[in-house]
């Protein structure tokens, strides 16, 4: 077979608070969390990145479709952020 037939989405586990953000930015948190409807923010580990973000949308979209592993030729990635960027 050939083509999607799965997806998996991650998101990470750590939160940080509107109220932090916007104190480090000099910044009123409920003016903010009112404008976009949020109290906290997910955010990577200390050991995650964008690749270890996509091992585990991997592994979830692997389970969605019911694949053997064995049975996969490819997958394609593609991610406008670097791991680790500074």
């Amino acid at each position: 077979m050939v083509g999607i037939v799965g997806y998996g989405t991650y998101v990470p586990r750590m939160r940080v608070k509107v109220d932090e953000i916007a104190r480090v930015w000099g910044k009123e948190g409920a003016r903010i969390s009112k404008g976009l409807g949020i109290n906290e923010k997910a955010v990577a580990s200390f050991d995650e990145d964008s690749c270890s973000f996509a091992v585990e949308a991997s592994r979830v979209a692997l389970k969605s479709c019911g694949a053997d592993p064995k049975g996969i030729g490819a997958v394609f990635v593609g991610s406008e952020s670097k791991p680790y960027a500074v």
